[in-house]
């Protein structure tokens, strides 16, 4: 095991340059080594702004450099089989953001091919580490409200036209799907790390809106292995911004965001208690902590490729009959896959 992790990021947008990137210098035994960018310019900026010490154009020679002990890959989903396989045949450990993969299938081959060479693969589903996640957690296990019986979860975004600015978001090939593909991995994710795997799901998306051929609102309903019942809503055109998940139990209710800040609320024969849980200013920090003290020796990251695999397949699900049959850009996505044990 190694002491200290260094760290050679592939891709560092301005997501990972304000939020995420800094993390990694941040955690204990932890440090930046390395940025890998197509434009070796654009790489050499990232690389100062994040206090690394090198920069590369191509991922051979971020790979070939001996001080990179993991990798980040933190590019579109389209380019993640690609660029997880390479960092597995060069034996490096890989902390990869969601969406893991454009669909199931892809998802699959990265996890065996990690698996089969004993190699270390992480997905950045890092809500399962945040404080605030581990108190709800908590409080569904302990049975504060009781059994759970359903959940219902409402996600509105407003769209605006100079959203496709970020043409890759709304290019299936490179993005797996629209900015539901983008943004419902969290949701899901969290369905499943509270209530346990999805053993049904049924999904309908549409697309409202002439500027791309993406889905904009999906409706899906599930049930879970613990016989949690729940239904899903993204909206992506909302005039209105809305993020909330009720949880009902038999003896009380729970509120909460997936992706805000807004009160954790418990309410039980017509009481209420209202919990104030804030994210860290670095929200993926926490997760990158417990992946450099799983890669130490020291800990557990609470989501491995592996664990990662049931929400991929989920989304392949929900979205089977949106992408199936298109001769555009689009691809078919298999609807067969069976729920249960994962490949």
């Amino acid at each position: 095991m190694k002491s200290q992790i260094n760290w050679g990021f592939i891709g560092c947008g301005h997501v990972v340059e304000t939020k995420s990137g800094m993390a990694f210098n941040n955690v204990k035994n932890s440090a930046i080594h390395a940025i890998m960018r197509r434009n070796i310019n654009v790489a050499r900026d990232s690389a100062i702004k994040l206090n690394a010490n090198k920069w590369y154009d191509n991922i051979r020679d971020l790979l070939s450099d001996n001080k990179v002990d993991a990798i980040y890959i933190a590019t579109p989903p389209g380019l993640h089989y690609e660029q997880a396989l390479e960092c597995c045949h060069a034996n490096k450990p890989v902390y990869i953001e969601k969406p893991f993969t454009r669909n199931y299938d892809e998802a699959v081959k990265i996890v065996k091919c990690f698996e089969q060479k004993n190699i270390p693969l992480f997905v950045a589903h890092y809500r399962r580490a945040l404080p605030r996640f581990i108190k709800i957690k908590n409080i569904i296990d302990n049975g504060e409200i009781g059994n759970v019986m359903g959940i219902d979860f409402q996600l509105f975004r407003k769209y605006s036209k100079k959203d496709t600015v970020a043409k890759w978001l709304y290019d299936p090939v490179l993005s797996g799907g629209g900015k539901f593909y983008d943004i419902a991995p969290h949701a899901i994710d969290i369905i499943i790390f509270l209530f346990g795997d999805i053993v049904e799901v049924q999904g309908y998306a549409t697309n409202n809106n002439t500027n791309y051929l993406v889905e904009d609102f999906v409706v899906m309903s599930f049930k879970t292995k613990n016989n949690v019942l729940g239904t899903a809503n993204f909206n992506l055109l909302a005039n209105e911004k809305k993020d909330r998940m009720v949880v009902y139990g038999d003896n009380g209710k729970l509120e909460f965001s997936i992706h805000d800040n807004d009160q954790i609320i418990i309410t039980k024969e017509r009481q209420q208690t209202i919990l104030e849980i804030m994210s860290p200013p670095l929200i993926e920090q926490p997760m990158v902590e417990t992946v450099v003290k799983e890669l130490t020796g020291v800990g557990k990251c609470p989501c491995t490729g592996r664990e990662a695999l049931p929400t991929v397949k989920v989304m392949d699900l929900v979205l089977s009959d949106y992408y199936n049959g298109r001769n555009d850009a689009f691809w078919d996505r298999p609807t067969t896959w069976k729920f249960g044990k994962e490949k």
